[in-house]
């Protein structure tokens, strides 16, 4: 079965890529593989890429290391839709895999990144929630009017950017990040100034051409300012509101997702939890919530919402279990 949407995708880098890299590397895939297993490859490699750069001291080695998975995200993230398309395998839960799992990945990617560069900072967490916003909004913007659509820069161009800056740092070594100045602004503040731009255009673009039901989107947006708030005000560490302001993608814009693909409009609000969570959250901003129980009430917050997303995660491969592979590993999620 394939599905059937309205994309738009305007995105400058896309038409290169897929002449240039994806269509012969597909030509070269196995058909004894499948489009699914591309795009749990992609998750692999996003993920490995974020504990590496968590774990290792920024050096030449690490970033290379950092910067080479996200390249195998990238690519096997591109892969998934030809792959299955020349297959004849598309299928509402190669969709809902796909797209569900970037809501995740855009956390691995940039913050796993600002990490390996040594640059994690308020800055960067205000730039996160703006990534996790925009790709919430595009998924809020698809349930509502049955669009998806992608500017001229968009996550494609962002990864580009991201995997020119960790490899230059690579081969330049980390201080180089902050080595390299234009009229007193380093790498990171250009860097952060692009993805500004590009999120905000994201987020605005959406509420401007659905104009309507706007409240949920407003829901959205937040959730993540009172995540942002306790990173800035509060007392807990930055790579705990990062995981709240990450998980806050999949929750939100991943449910409308997945209530859009399996045609259940019941699907699509996020858990009580999620408010819970911002409340806590804009709470101890205020100063209401003891400093020194700051940090384990982010990370017990992180842990339910983590519970959620996982559970989201089984739910979705369930109600389209009849479009599972044999010899996928999906399978050991199915009843």
């Amino acid at each position: 079965m394939t599905v059937q949407y309205v994309l738009h995708d305007r995105s400058i880098l896309l038409p290169y890529v897929t002449r240039f890299i994806v269509a012969p590397l597909e030509r070269r895939i196995p058909r004894s593989i499948s489009a699914n297993a591309l795009t749990l490859s992609s998750l692999t490699c996003a993920a490995s890429g974020f504990v590496l750069a968590l774990l290792a001291t920024p050096s030449r080695l690490s970033l290379f290391a950092v910067a080479l998975l996200f390249c195998g995200y990238t690519l096997f993230d591109n892969l998934d839709g030809p792959h299955a398309r020349a297959m004849g395998t598309s299928s509402p839960l190669g969709e809902f895999l796909d797209h569900w799992l970037d809501s995740l990945n855009g956390l691995f990617v940039f913050v796993g990144s600002v990490y390996a560069l040594g640059a994690a900072d308020q800055r960067t967490l205000a730039i996160v929630a703006l990534m996790v916003a925009s790709v919430s909004l595009t998924f809020w913007e698809q349930r509502v009017t049955g669009r998806m659509y992608m500017g001229r820069v968009g996550t494609l161009e962002g990864l580009v950017m991201v995997l020119t800056l960790l490899f230059g740092m690579a081969a330049l070594g980390p201080d180089a990040v902050h080595a390299l100045t234009w009229h007193g602004y380093d790498a990171i503040d250009l860097f952060l100034a692009l993805a500004v731009l590009a999120g905000g255009a994201t987020i605005v673009g959406p509420i401007v051409r659905t104009g309507r039901r706007f409240s949920d989107a407003a829901g959205i947006l937040i959730v993540l300012s009172c995540f942002v708030a306790w990173g800035v005000f509060g007392q807990t560490p930055l790579l705990a509101v990062f995981v709240l302001i990450g998980l806050t993608g999949p929750l939100t814009g991943g449910r409308l997702l997945m209530g859009r693909v399996v045609k259940d409009e019941s699907i699509g609000r996020p858990p009580y939890t999620l408010a819970a969570a911002a409340v806590f959250a804009l709470s101890a901003a205020r100063g209401h919530l003891p400093v020194s129980g700051q940090a384990q009430v982010a990370w017990f917050l992180g842990a339910a919402l983590a519970i959620h997303v996982l559970l989201d995660f089984r739910r979705g491969v369930r109600l389209l279990g009849q479009y599972v592979r044999p010899t996928e590993v999906l399978r050991l999620l199915l009843p």
